[in-house]
């Protein structure tokens, strides 16, 4: 069985070479993380065409292309890493994404020719009224509106009879919205994300997550480890997953695809974990046993805690989705410790940087006003590139320019050296002012 790398060979845990090893192995999967959501947007990437989809379009050949070269520094370091079978299938994952995209693409293709033949618009009104009519067999009070996205079709409501009169028999009433993987109708079967109340951002992005989750990702399968040591405080849960017991991998997975869709949506840490106990999601709680349900309670607590502390790094979507994508390769019972160690890496690499800062108190000393003046320009001169690597770290981006991990490192490289201009600019001002 392969395993993921750790720091299991250390010989003290708070040694130099403990924490290198550990930065180390963090800074890979910052990487991969960074490329992950790279790859993801080159995916989302998509023009008008007429064309009959297939794998042969240029479009598609043009980004499966660029997703392929974007993957490498994953393949090679999953390669380096002994993990050939996870970089395998994690290939796979991006290839199967055609399979959900090119399937859409066909439906809708065929929804706006049926459309046009009946004299009909196919506007995002008409699609999403048609698909209403096919699946319930009536007309929504208020028109439903239909686009497709990537793989699937957004599904936008107006009118709460109509929501739930589509989603009757689904047993998810009491939901904003959800992701159904393949929907049928009379024509066709497509993943759909269903939005209740409009177009609310926040359950197309929790919903999107469940689709990259479910469809593409396969609820994990082939990229999450599949044993895990065993855990004193969560013994009944170990011993399930170490055992292959059906209800408890299914239920695990299922918390932890709702966990990530939340995380992903813009849910602070409390909002992310409490949700097991809820009529809503009691088809999770019944894959455990009573006292392995009281044990997933603790382990949402510990993950609430952890969280609580990286979320006030991880603020915006795209840090939230580089936070996502730390964690889809993680089982679930090991979340607690994995949130903990990307909150200790990104402070510790963040604070490579603000240490630059100087401490304000040691102008108080300075009597002439004009160099007071100047050393507090210097100081948020520093302060400002300081902080503006946390947005860079974090989001991949400079401004509004999207960086790869080597444009990053080269960005990264000329701040430090601006930041060892300016405090040194600083010091020498504030020695040259300094009384005798």
């Amino acid at each position: 069985m392969e395993k993921e790398p750790t720091l299991g060979n250390s010989p003290v845990e708070n040694s130099p070479e403990y924490k290198d090893r550990f930065m180390e192995l963090m800074e890979m999967r910052h990487r991969n993380a960074m490329t992950a959501l790279k790859i993801e947007r080159i995916l989302a990437q998509e023009e008008q065409s007429d064309e009959y989809p297939t794998t042969r379009t240029p479009e598609n050949i043009r980004v499966k292309k660029e997703a392929h070269e974007a993957l490498e520094p994953i393949l090679e370091s999953l390669s380096s890493a002994g993990l050939t079978r996870k970089a395998e299938h994690v290939k796979e994952v991006v290839d199967g994404y055609f399979v959900s995209k090119i399937t859409a693409q066909r439906a809708e293709l065929e929804l706006k020719e049926k459309l046009k033949e009946e004299g009909k618009e196919p506007t995002p009104q008409g699609i999403g009224s048609e698909l209403f009519r096919q699946r319930t067999g009536v007309n929504p009070k208020k028109p439903v509106e239909g686009v497709r996205r990537e793989g699937y079709f957004i599904l936008a409501f107006f009118n709460d009879d109509d929501y739930l009169k589509f989603v009757e028999g689904l047993d998810r009433d009491e939901s904003a919205g959800l992701f159904h993987r393949a929907m049928r109708f009379p024509n066709m079967t497509v993943d759909v994300v269903l939005s209740r109340h409009g177009f609310g951002n926040r359950t197309i992005l929790h919903e999107r997550q469940h689709f990259i989750n479910d469809s593409i990702l396969q609820d994990f399968t082939g990229i999450e480890s599949r044993n895990i040591p065993s855990k004193k405080e969560f013994p009944l849960l170990a011993e399930g997953v170490n055992e292959q017991r059906a209800g408890v991998r299914k239920g695990l997975g299922g918390t932890k695809d709702e966990l990530l869709a939340r995380i992903r949506d813009g849910s602070d840490s409390v909002r992310a974990t409490d949700f097991l106990g809820t009529d809503l999601y009691e088809y999770l709680s019944d894959e455990f046993s009573e006292d392995e349900q009281k044990e997933v309670s603790l382990l949402l607590k510990k993950i609430e805690s952890e969280l609580k502390s990286a979320l006030g790094l991880f603020a915006d979507n795209q840090s939230r989705g580089m936070l996502v994508y730390h964690l889809v390769d993680i089982p679930l019972l090991r979340f607690p410790e994995r949130i903990k160690a990307i909150t200790e890496y990104y402070n510790s690499k963040i604070s490579e940087f603000t240490n630059f800062i100087p401490d304000e108190n040691e102008e108080k000393q300075i009597q002439d006003k004009d160099t007071k003046r100047r050393l507090a320009e210097l100081r948020l001169d520093i302060t400002g590139d300081a902080y503006s690597v946390s947005d860079m770290i974090l989001s991949s981006s400079f401004g509004r320019i999207e960086m790869n991990y080597d444009e990053l490192q080269t960005k990264l490289k000329d701040v430090r050296i601006k930041l060892e201009d300016l405090r040194k600019n600083y010091y020498n001002l504030l020695a040259e002012s300094r009384p005798e």
